[in-house]
């Protein structure tokens, strides 16, 4: 099929093409026409995905395909879709809004209850949020209500394409899908690095039998006999590294995430270390320059030094020792010479 706009990565990415700014701008080029889109990602953005969830919207024709993985703020931007169609072996996953925490360190009680202030706020926004998440998910989904859609997003669990179209998700599923989803170790880290649950799929090694293997493990995921709640885990962690302070300040971020020793940054991110390295490297020239005009100024003191060491002394004034005779008499020495004056 030929679709005219995919979004099959990171949403939020300009770099990409995924970003709000570059669906406009595809979406101002097919003004007036049909627009297919295909959709398999594990989200991103959220601010971006509700800007171009709003652009399928307001541009009216738009149809989507959901094929692989399709989680998080990816099913945002479905859902401005007139039509939404689901491939067989496609899973789809929404789940409450979440926002980086990292809080370390020694505190008092004022501290602590600061902090607790704090996260209370965060609790709050974080729930309002998800209400408006609730409310645009049950206005497609007509069967159910805000309510029950809240309580799925609270469930975090990944839907078969039957389910989603029970729920109301997705208007229909697609037989023939050539986009099945393989759980590849790469694949692994970016559910680790989301945050998101494994759909029960090993990582496997990119080779010949791996559409195999998916086929078997997504027949065990849709039968009866559910995967036990360990296995929804991928092997991967992820921590939040407390080395790297400077670049945390930098990145302006509380910490560096880390997965299995390795550190994924948004191309803002690198642009703004790109643009900090190169503020430091001007200031070296600059500082490289005013240390060669030190250096040569303190040259031309050492020789006017050497020549002053070369010239003629000053003459000096010789101040002879005091005459033992003439040192000064006391005061009996001096009563006893005007008395025999006298």
């Amino acid at each position: 099929m030929d679709y005219q706009i995919v979004i099959d990565d990171f949403i939020g990415d300009w770099w990409l093409g995924t970003d709000k700014q570059s669906v406009r701008q595809q979406l101002t080029e097919l003004k007036d026409k049909h627009v297919d889109v295909k959709i398999s990602s594990l989200g991103g953005s959220l601010d971006d995905a509700l800007d171009i969830r709003q652009q399928f919207v307001d541009h009216g024709d738009v149809s989507a395909y959901l094929y692989g993985f399709v989680a998080s703020a990816a099913t945002v931007v479905a859902m401005g879709a007139k039509h939404i169609a689901m491939g067989k072996y496609a899973l789809f996953l929404v789940h409450q809004c979440s926002n980086f925490v990292c809080e370390s360190g020694q505190m008092n009680a004022s501290e602590l209850q600061a902090l607790i202030d704090r996260m209370q706020k965060n609790k709050e926004e974080n729930e309002k949020i998800d209400s408006v998440l609730a409310a645009m998910y049950a206005a497609r989904c007509k069967k159910h209500s805000q309510a029950e859609l809240l309580d799925l997003l609270k469930e975090s669990r990944w839907l078969t394409a039957q389910e989603a179209l029970e729920w109301g998700f997705v208007d229909e599923i697609l037989d023939d899908d050539n986009d099945a989803p393989n759980m590849t170790n790469a694949l692994a880290k970016k559910f680790n690095a989301a945050g998101f649950p494994a759909p029960g799929l090993a990582p496997q090694p990119d080779n010949a039998s791996r559409l195999k293997h998916f086929l078997d493990s997504l027949k065990a995921l849709f039968s009866d006999n559910k995967p036990a709640a360990d296995d929804f885990h991928s092997p991967n962690s992820v921590t939040m590294n407390d080395k790297f302070t400077s670049l945390a300040g930098l990145l302006n971020v509380q910490a560096i995430a880390m997965t299995d020793g390795s550190a994924k940054l948004t191309a803002e991110q690198l642009q703004t270390v790109e643009d900090r390295l190169n503020e430091l490297s001007s200031q070296a020239s600059a500082d490289a320059a005013t240390i060669d005009n030190l250096k040569q100024h303190n040259a031309e003191l050492l020789q006017q030094v050497k020549n002053l060491q070369k010239g003629p002394a000053d003459v000096t004034a010789t101040v002879d020792e005091a005459d033992p005779d003439n040192r000064s008499l006391n005061s009996k020495q001096l009563y006893n010479t005007i008395k025999d004056l006298i």
